[in-house]
């Protein structure tokens, strides 16, 4: 009885001892590869463009892993007035501090969807200038007469890289500015 006992015991604890045994240890993760920047904004002075801004954050979210929109105070203040050169301005390419400014009446009179408008000024936030081809729907940093405030695979890809490539930038308060020149350049926009 003794026998029996002591060998139920033992294929006992080798079963659990298998069962709970990983077969393979998880490489951890590379740091620089999962840092995420977060970029913080404040809708509140934004009035009735208020739900677009917040709108527009979502959009570059689900679009871009290593830079993130939240809403909250000390990085970006989106305000709204009536009138301005041209329907939004942001205050700063690649930043996370600054300003961005919608003007009503050029919003309406521009043709331009106006959630389309709050993704293009958060698209320059984000790092991206405007493309050479103006005008041209498919791109939400190209303007023009069009509803789509759907930033394309190139735009997504471009913010992707840029932030990737600045995980410990600490924005305009320090001085700092990083190179946004070849944004829409074609090696930046193949990845090379």
């Amino acid at each position: 009885m003794f026998r029996a006992k002591l060998v139920a015991a033992i294929v006992g604890v080798v079963a659990v001892a298998l069962v709970g045994t990983p077969t393979a240890v998880a490489a951890p993760q590379d740091a620089s590869r999962v840092a995420v920047r977060t970029i913080y904004y404040d809708s509140s002075r934004a009035a009735e463009l208020a739900p677009l801004v917040d709108q527009a954050a979502q959009i570059w979210n689900a679009g871009v892993t290593s830079v993130k929109l939240v809403k909250g105070s000390g990085g970006i203040t989106a305000s709204t007035a009536q009138n301005g050169a041209a329907p939004g301005m942001a205050s700063c390419v690649g930043c996370t501090r600054g300003t961005i400014t919608f003007y009503r009446n050029q919003i309406k009179s521009s043709g331009a969807g106006p959630l389309r408008v709050v993704v293009h000024e958060f698209g320059h936030i984000l790092g991206l200038n405007h493309p050479q081809d103006i005008g041209n729907c498919d791109k939400v940093m190209a303007g023009g007469r069009c509803d789509n405030a759907q930033p394309n695979a190139q735009e997504l890809a471009a913010v992707q890289r840029f932030w990737a490539a600045r995980p410990g930038l600490s924005g305009t308060g320090s001085g700092e500015r990083p190179d946004d020149s070849t944004i829409f350049d074609a090696a930046a926009l193949a990845g090379v």
